[in-house]
């Protein structure tokens, strides 16, 4: 009879072989993009500004501006409101040649509660303080593209869906979502695809980035 160790051992490695990381394969790709979005898919709000923020009287019945976005904050919790006086820090009070008094503020500081979710978020203005409110996962991996060879990486670009997860409770109040309506359009887009690009490595795929 003829040893079938060997026959057994070529299936091992076969089957090892299709179970590898390096295969391009749903289950691949969603590991790899969820690798990705674990550190750059956080969906934070930003206000613009560093706390503690100052809102002066003059601007305080706005219902488009800062006043109204802190507001809503103010009734979910993540931040706190206090009545004091201030000197306006502004280009025009900044460019003034006479000092400026002190006029009636209300400031905006953080909450214990808001602590919680306060995050660094880069803006277009550079840095600042958010609050995040979930997490980008992978939903499906709808199609990808040929492998294909550039330079010496192997490439693939692949389409997907995404959904947010540990959503905090305030994340879903009408009235942060209003004053915040990145939050709804983040859900939105979460039901279009979303294409990366994933470059092969020695061990398995990752999101290439340049």
């Amino acid at each position: 009879m003829k040893p079938i160790f060997p026959i057994f051992t070529a299936a091992f490695f076969f089957l090892a072989a299709c179970n590898s990381a390096t295969k391009p394969s749903a289950a691949n790709f969603t590991a790899a993009i969820n690798q990705y979005l674990a550190a750059h898919g956080q969906l934070c709000i930003s206000t613009g500004s560093q706390f503690p923020i100052d809102v002066p009287a003059s601007q305080q019945s706005d219902q488009h501006g800062i006043a109204a976005k802190l507001s809503a904050l103010q009734h979910a919790g993540l931040v706190n409101v206090t009545n004091t006086t201030a000197v306006e820090q502004n280009l025009a009070s900044s460019l003034s040649l006479s000092p400026r008094k002190p006029e009636p503020v209300k400031r905006y500081t953080v909450s214990i509660e808001g602590q919680k979710y306060l995050q660094p978020v880069m803006t277009d203005f550079g840095q600042t303080s958010g609050f995040c409110y979930g997490q980008k996962q992978v939903d499906t991996i709808v199609r990808w593209s040929a492998l294909t060879t550039v330079g010496s990486a192997t490439e693939t670009h692949v389409a997907y869906t995404y959904r947010i997860v540990n959503l905090a409770p305030w994340g879903s109040r009408s009235d942060v979502q209003k004053a915040f309506p990145v939050i709804h359009t983040m859900e939105t887009e979460s039901k279009t695809n979303q294409v990366v690009t994933l470059q092969l490595g020695t061990d398995g795929w990752r999101v290439f980035s340049s």
